[in-house]
C-alpha cells in the first residue's frame, strides 16, 4: 500500500495550513550582529566619550543561551496558557484576507529575570499564529515597556521567544537569519534561551530580536517608516488587507496600493512601474535568499512570514525574513516542486515571469550560490549551535534534537546540488502554477474514531495487522463509507522526532482514509494526554489514497476538534490507544 510514502506526503500536505543607510548594506564588519547604525555618532559634545555601547548585543551572543525566569500569578498563568486562536474565525468567508488576523492574546503582570537581572511589573503573553501555538510550551512575548512607558532591560523593550515546536532541531532560525544577514538582507539576530515560568522548565527556546523601531535604527538611515508584518499577505487587491501596520499611529496605507497598482502593469511597463516603488535589486537577493534556505513558508512560496519596510530614504519597499521555522526542508508543499525557484507571490511571480528579470534572478541565485552557501562554513555553525543547545533541549538524547539537527546538515550537503541540478548548463523551471484563490475556509463535514496500535508501526508491510480501530465520517453530506479500519503510530518520517498517529480506513468504493495526526511536542505524547486539533493545536489532516496508483487527494483539514491519548508512549512496542473527534474543513490550496 505504500504507506511509508503515503506518511510522508501527508505530512508536507498538512504544513500548507505551517544594511544601515539602506537596504542592501553588508552586516557589520567583525560579524558583529548587533552593531549600532548610529553609534559612531553618539560621542559627547567635547568629543571625549566613545560610541555608545550597544547593551543588546550580550543578549543575542550566539556562543550563549540566556537564561530567563517568570513568575506571575498561577491565575494569569493559567489565563495565558488557554489562550488560542480559532482558525475558523480567521479564514472563514469569502473576505478572510480583509483585515490583520486580530490576536487574542493579551499581556499579564509578570516579574522576569533576565542573565540575573530582575524587572517587576513586565507584560508577558503568548504570541504565534498557527503552527507554533502550545498550551503546554508556549511562545511568548516579554515586553518591559507595557506598564512603565519606554523601560528596557540591556537596551531592549521586548524579547520574542519562539517554542521551535515546528522545529525539532531548534538550529533552523538562528541559522537561516545569519545566512541572510550575510547576503545584506536586514535581518534579525537570535540565539537561544533557557525559560524557567513559575518554577516549571520549559526547556529551550529560541530567543529573536524583535521587529520593530529598534531594529529599524540598525538597519536604516529613517525608522519612521511603515513597517508591515506579512501574514497571508500580498500586494493583490483581495490580499492586501492583511498586511499588519506595526506602526499604531500610521495612517497613510495609500503605500500598499501604489504597490498593487505597479504589479498590475503590463509586461512591457512593469520594470519601470516596479522601480519606483520596491528596491528590485534587494528583493532579488532576499528572493534567492528563501531559495537556498528552501522558506517554503515565507512569502515567494507561501505569501506567509516575513516583513516589508517603506523606506523613506528610498520611498522603496524592502523585505526582511520572519518566521523562518520552516527552512532547510527538501520539498515544497505549496507549489511548484522546484528547489531554485518558488514564485507564489505575485511580485517573485511576475519577474519570473518576465524573461530580462527572471535572468537578473537566477544570476543573484548563482552568486549568492557561492558567496554565502559555504557547506563547511555552514556545518561549523549547525555544530556549535547543536553543543550549546543539547545541554538544554536533549540533555539524555530522549527526543529526537540529534537527528532533526543532522537532518539540516544533509539538507545543507545537499542543497547546490539541487538548484544546480535544474539552471546549470539548461533552461531554467517553468513556473506554471497559477495565482491562488485567498485561503478561505469551509466546513465540508464532520469525523470521529478510536485507534488501537503500538509505537513503532508507522509503515508496516500490512497496516491492517498494525493495528484497529473505528472510524466515522461524514463529508458533503454524505457517509465517508468506511468498511474495515487500522490504525498504526511511531515516529514521523518527515518530522524525525515528532510521534504521529495514523487512522486508516478501508473505503467501499475500493480506495482508503487516512487520518494523519502528528504531535507536534514528543513530551506530551503520553497515557490520558489531550490535543486540541486545529491550526492553534495538534496538526491533523484526513486525505485519501488510490491504492493501485499510490495517487492521493486531500479530503480536509481536521479542526475544532480533539486527540485523546488513553495509552501511549514513544517507546518500540508500547501501547498506543485514544480517539478523535473534528470537523472536516477543506482547504483551497489542498
Amino acid at each position: 500500500m505504500g504507506m511509508r510514502w503515503t506518511v510522508g506526503l501527508v505530512a508536507f500536505l498538512v504544513m500548507a495550513c505551517s544594511g544601515c543607510g539602506g537596504s542592501s548594506s553588508p552586516p557589520p564588519a567583525d560579524g558583529d550582529a548587533g552593531g549600532d547604525a548610529d553609534a559612531d555618532s553618539d560621542a559627547d559634545a567635547d568629543g571625549d566619550a566613545g560610541p555608545a555601547v550597544d547593551e543588546s548585543v550580550r543578549l543575542y551572543e550566539p556562543e550563549r543561551v540566556i537564561e530567563v525566569s517568570i513568575e506571575m500569578s498561577d491565575e494569569d498563568a493559567e489565563a495565558l496558557r488557554l489562550q488560542t486562536r480559532d482558525p475558523n474565525s480567521m479564514l472563514e468567508g469569502d473576505d478572510c484576507l480583509s483585515e490583520p488576523f486580530p490576536s487574542p492574546f493579551t499581556y499579564f503582570p509578570a516579574t522576569v529575570t533576565v542573565d540575573g537581572e530582575t524587572v517587576e511589573n513586565v507584560g508577558v503573553r503568548k504570541k504565534g499564529l498557527l503552527g507554533s501555538l502550545s498550551e503546554t510550551k508556549p511562545s511568548l512575548k516579554v515586553d518591559f515597556g507595557e506598564y512603565v512607558a519606554d523601560r528596557e532591560l540591556f537596551g531592549v523593550e521586548k524579547l520574542t521567544l519562539n517554542n521551535s515546536l515546528s522545529d525539532p532541531s531548534y538550529v533552523r532560525q538562528c541559522l537561516g537569519y545569519a545566512l541572510f544577514a550575510e547576503a545584506g538582507v536586514p535581518a534579525p539576530r537570535c540565539n537561544f534561551a533557557h525559560v524557567v515560568a513559575n518554577g516549571h522548565d520549559l526547556g529551550l527556546y529560541v530567543n529573536l530580536e524583535s521587529m520593530g523601531k529598534d531594529f529599524l535604527r540598525r538597519h536604516f538611515d529613517d525608522e519612521d517608516g511603515n513597517l508591515y508584518e506579512g501574514t497571508l499577505s500580498d500586494f493583490r487587491a483581495q490580499w492586501v488587507g492583511s498586511f499588519d501596520n506595526k506602526d499604531a499611529d500610521a495612517l497613510d496605507f495609500g503605500d500598499l496600493g501604489e504597490a498593487v497598482g505597479a504589479l498590475e502593469s503590463p509586461d512591457g511597463a512593469l520594470l519601470d512601474a516596479l522601480d519606483p516603488v520596491f528596491d528590485v535589486d534587494q528583493f532579488l537577493t532576499y528572493w534567492a535568499m528563501e531559495i537556498l534556505t528552501a522558506h517554503v513558508d515565507g512569502y515567494a512560496s507561501n505569501t506567509n512570514n516575513f516583513f516589508v519596510y517603506h523606506d523613506p530614504t528610498s520611498d522603496r519597499f524592502v523585505f526582511m525574513p520572519w518566521g523562518i521555522d520552516a527552512t532547510f526542508y527538501g520539498q515544497n508543499p505549496f507549489g511548484g516542486n522546484h528547489a531554485s525557484v518558488y514564485a507564489t507571490g505575485i511580485l517573485a511571480r511576475r519577474l519570473y515571469l518576465f524573461p530580462e528579470s527572471r535572468d537578473r534572478y537566477l544570476e543573484r541565485l548563482r552568486d549568492l550560490l557561492d558567496a554565502v552557501w559555504d557547506e563547511d562554513g555552514i556545518v561549523e555553525q549547525i555544530d556549535r549551535m547543536e553543543e550549546i543547545i543539547t545541554p538544554v533541549a536533549d540533555p539524555d538524547g530522549a527526543v529526537g534534537v540529534a537527528g532533526a539537527v543532522q537532518g539540516v546538515r544533509d539538507f545543507v550537503r545537499a542543497q547546490r546540488g539541487r538548484i544546480l541540478g535544474e539552471i546549470d548548463g539548461r533552461d531554467p523551471p517553468e513556473w506554471t502554477e497559477p495565482l491562488r484563490d485567498p485561503p478561505c475556509f469551509v466546513n465540508i463535514g464532520t469525523a470521529s474514531g478510536t485507534f488501537a496500535t503500538t509505537f513503532g508501526t508507522v509503515g508496516a508491510e500490512d497496516p491492517f495487522a498494525a493495528g484497529s480501530g473505528t472510524f466515522d465520517a461524514e463529508v458533503d453530506g454524505e457517509a465517508l463509507g468506511v468498511v474495515a479500519v487500522a490504525s498504526e503510530s511511531g515516529w514521523d518520517p518527515n518530522n524525525p522526532g515528532l510521534p504521529v498517529v495514523l487512522v486508516i480506513g478501508a473505503l467501499d468504493d475500493g480506495t482508503v482514509a487516512i487520518g494523519y495526526f502528528p504531535v507536534t511536542d514528543p513530551a506530551t505524547f503520553v497515557a490520558g494526554a489531550r490535543f486540541s486539533l486545529g491550526l492553534g493545536g495538534s496538526w491533523a489532516a484526513l486525505v485519501s489514497l488510490e491504492p493501485a496508483t499510490g495517487e492521493m487527494s486531500q479530503i480536509g483539514l481536521l479542526l475544532n476538534g480533539e486527540l485523546a491519548l488513553d495509552e501511549g508512549a514513544i517507546e518500540d512496542g508500547a501501547v498506543v490507544s485514544g480517539s478523535f473527534t473534528a470537523d472536516i474543513i477543506r482547504f483551497p490550496w489542498l
